[in-house]
């Protein structure tokens, strides 16, 4: 008999390599069933696989041979699910190295030494930029697809003149504006939130 967290680990496996939408519909839903669950159950999931799962749906999202404009609604959707879980999901520490470090600021570290890795022809305010987008449209499934886009056109345009400097500044007002949608809905941010996500 195998244990929950080699089921888990199992079962995430076959999610991942499913076909495209099938698999985006499927960690959908699985990632709205972890939401609603107990902590005891929710907890040990998000601290085992989040970080995991994050990095692997942004691989492939990033990968222009894998999204296909048709699939970049599910992909949007995936992503608000798995950027919103931070703030209204995870309340266990995901960087295990330094539990006092917020789970948000773990991720934007993370997923920025990442893309800092991977797309040379970025700089740190680019992706400061499109990690706080990921973040900022994790309500708007169609604001999330937008911002997908642009930052998938960013990568495409690597091989070319690099242009993406010119939308810096349209998409911070845009972000702002949705961090300003959040804070004017009662109880959406956490008081702690509040102050510290201006400075972000």
């Amino acid at each position: 008999m195998i244990g929950l967290d080699e089921y888990y680990k199992l079962i995430l496996i076959g999610i991942l390599y499913l076909v495209y939408e099938k698999s985006l519909d499927i960690l959908k839903e699985l990632l709205a069933r972890v939401a609603e669950q107990e902590d005891k159950v929710s907890q040990p999931f998000y601290q085992r696989y989040y970080t995991a799962l994050l990095k692997h749906v942004l691989a492939v999202a990033c990968d222009s041979s894998q999204v296909h404009v048709a699939g970049l609604t599910y992909y949007a959707e995936v992503l608000c699910a798995l950027f919103r879980a931070p703030e209204f999901s995870i309340k266990v520490p995901l960087n295990m190295e330094n539990p006092q470090q917020s789970n948000i600021d773990y991720i934007y570290e993370s997923i920025g030494s990442d893309f800092q890795n991977h797309f040379d022809n970025m700089n740190a305010d680019q992706i400061r930029i499109i990690i706080k987008g990921f973040f900022s449209f994790n309500t708007e499934i169609s604001s999330m697809r937008n911002h997908l886009r642009d930052f998938l056109i960013q990568i495409k345009e690597h091989n070319g003149e690099d242009t993406s400097d010119l939308y810096l500044e349209e998409r911070e007002a845009e972000i702002q504006q949705a961090q300003q949608r959040k804070r004017d809905v009662p109880g959406i941010l956490k008081p702690d939130e509040v102050e510290d996500e201006d400075m972000r």
